[in-house]
């Protein structure tokens, strides 16, 4: 497992796109090799030193099969350097700033970097625990009367839930684009992405009452006063909003919940940037392949 933030490190153990492979090998068979045809354990080379030929049936297996690796139109370790730098520093950056130190084209970068996002998606089966508060924000343009208090107009919403620590620190988060206020909406985030044994706290708006008569009697409801009863809440609230400026400068309705993910993803490894590439990697390779138009197909669904 690679481990560090130090390029210099990263380039040696990365010299060429063998060593990459290699990497993906140790990763990818690491408690040994199984044909995924026929489920046979015995192989012999393969046409490329990083493929396995099954002893059985004959299928030529690549390192990157079944990957979101497959099929990428980029030498591995151009991929491996985009990876890296995506990881190594602490806020990401913009494709065209990465596809200029990788020497491939923005919108390679930008087609890339959705692949990892695709990994860096939220895990639906982890849950906020212990004293969650919660609240929703939205981005986007401010036109027109109308538009104030939680009517959206031009503008998207996110719930937004933080676990908050005896020190009143901030621990683990979770984020969702929502389409709406109103209380059906609320609690099917709500149970998405917080446990039904932790504490809930939120404002008193109404939609949240409906979701408390409606079953969920964890919530306990306080008056905002302004933000300030909420106050570590909408530091990251406004920390997010500020990565999202300051990073990539703009942003879409279509690849908004991709950039949510990115985010939460790098919050709660805040403590662990140490094994952050490891791990990008790792999920990359434990997940079904992203080729472009899987990609223009997700953004279609998030519309």
């Amino acid at each position: 497992m690679f481990q560090g933030i130090n390029a210099i490190e990263f380039s040696k153990r990365f010299g060429d796109n063998e060593s990459c492979y290699k990497y993906l090998e140790a990763m990818k068979w690491q408690t040994g090799y199984k044909c995924q045809r026929c489920g046979c354990d015995g192989y012999s080379k393969g046409r490329t030193s990083h493929h396995r030929r099954c002893k059985k049936c004959s299928y030529d297996e690549s390192v990157t099969a079944n990957s979101i690796f497959h099929g990428i139109k980029i030498p591995i370790l151009k991929a491996f350097h985009m990876a890296f730098r995506l990881t190594a520093k602490k806020k990401g950056m913009s494709t065209t700033e990465l596809g200029c130190e990788v020497g491939v084209g923005q919108k390679t970068a930008w087609v890339f970097k959705r692949k990892i996002q695709a990994a860096m998606k939220q895990d639906s089966h982890f849950k906020l625990s212990g004293k969650v508060d919660v609240d929703e924000t939205m981005l986007g343009p401010n036109k027109g009367r109308g538009n104030g208090g939680r009517k959206l107009g031009e503008r998207e919403a996110i719930m937004v839930a933080a676990e908050i620590l005896g020190d009143g620190r901030t621990g683990n988060l979770r984020m969702q684009v929502i389409e709406s206020f109103k209380a059906l909406t609320f609690k099917y985030a709500l149970k998405d992405m917080v446990s039904p044994a932790a504490d809930i706290r939120t404002d008193d708006y109404v939609s949240y009452l409906t979701v408390k008569q409606d079953g969920m009697d964890n919530i306990t409801q306080v008056r905002s006063e302004k933000g300030k009863a909420f106050e570590e809440l909408h530091r990251q609230i406004m920390q997010f909003k500020g990565w999202l400026r300051g990073t990539h400068h703009r942003w879409s309705k279509q690849h908004l919940y991709a950039y949510v993910d990115e985010y939460v993803f790098r919050f709660n490894r805040r403590n662990k940037r140490n094994v952050i590439f490891h791990s990008v990697i790792s999920k990359m390779m434990h997940q079904v392949p992203h080729p472009y138009p899987v990609i223009k197909k997700l953004c279609a669904y998030s519309t």
